[in-house]
């Protein structure tokens, strides 16, 4: 059966290595998408995992993740620097190079092989989840962003202007309206109370999406880390009205157990009319799940 195959790389918090690049290199994923939050918290350490990322050979794409608002230009260049000096030794020896690495958020990619034909778009980066804009200052300057209102307007004329029926959404944080509760997929966990922690222009996009009748197929994201303050595990992947819902965020998605050490991706295998999606767990000694 024709189909397109996704790696996700959930929040990094610079669980990111050489060995990653290997393991990655040896699978046949068509895209890979990285949720955000590469480094620790510092520019520094997320342009580190940056300039490591522009090693793959794949076509990326890379979401900013609320740990990632230093010099977006300085991110994108040094995602892109590497890739530029593949072109230019390419043209060099006559070698045909198509993969790109390139940050995203709100940006429409319309994926097509044979009987396969979906559009993915990439929702707000840089946030922080609730009710309100994060960064406002930061969104404003870098994306005309100054509301959840004009996020959701900008995710309004991506989905009307994308040409499939079946559609992707990919961000850092997922929607609201997947519980309150602080073992829910983006419920909060850090403060009594917090309810809702899901990005409620996602939601409102989601739900325009499905009232002109496109059909959403899956929304991918993260940010709310798999295992809450209080020890509790979330649910990583529900379905409803259709929709699968995939929340990558293992963290730290590189961990030890008794006979290897073990990476933490997840799989999603587009179809014409569906999305296959499996947590993979690569060991470090071993072969690649991909």
């Amino acid at each position: 059966m024709t189909s397109i195959r996704i790696g996700v790389v959930g929040d990094l918090h610079t669980h990111w290595d050489d060995v990653d690049v290997a393991q990655f290199a040896r699978t046949d994923y068509d895209l890979l998408f990285f949720v955000g939050d590469l480094g620790g918290g510092t520019p520094e350490s997320s342009l580190r995992v940056a300039r490591s990322i522009s090693r793959l050979e794949k076509d990326v794409l890379v979401m900013p993740g609320n740990n990632d608002t230093g010099d977006i230009a300085e991110l994108s260049a040094e995602l892109s620097h590497r890739m530029g000096l593949s072109r230019i030794a390419a043209m060099r020896t006559g070698a045909d190079h198509r993969t790109s690495i390139r940050l995203c958020g709100y940006s429409k990619h319309r994926l097509t092989r044979d009987s396969v034909d979906v559009t993915l778009i990439t929702a707000r980066p840089h946030s922080l989840g609730g009710p309100a804009l994060s960064f406002p200052d930061h969104m404003s300057m870098n994306y005309g962003i100054d509301s959840i209102d004009a996020s959701f307007e900008r995710l309004r004329v991506l989905i009307d202007e994308s040409e499939t029926e079946r559609l992707l959404f990919f961000s850092h944080n997922g929607p609201t309206g997947l519980g309150d509760a602080p073992d829910d997929m983006w419920g909060c966990d850090f403060k009594p109370g917090g309810g809702d922690w899901g990005d409620p222009d996602l939601e409102l996009a989601i739900d325009h999406a499905l009232a002109i009748g496109k059909r959403v197929l899956a929304v991918v994201a993260g940010h709310m880390h798999l295992v809450t303050k209080g020890g509790q595990e979330r649910t990583w992947i529900t379905e409803r009205n259709g929709i699968v819902y995939v929340n990558s965020a293992r963290v730290p998605r590189i961990f030890a157990s008794d006979d290897d050490v073990h990476r933490h991706h997840v799989s999603l295998v587009v179809t014409a009319n569906e999305v296959e999606v499996s947590e993979i767990l690569v060991p470090e000694h071993g072969q690649n799940g991909g």
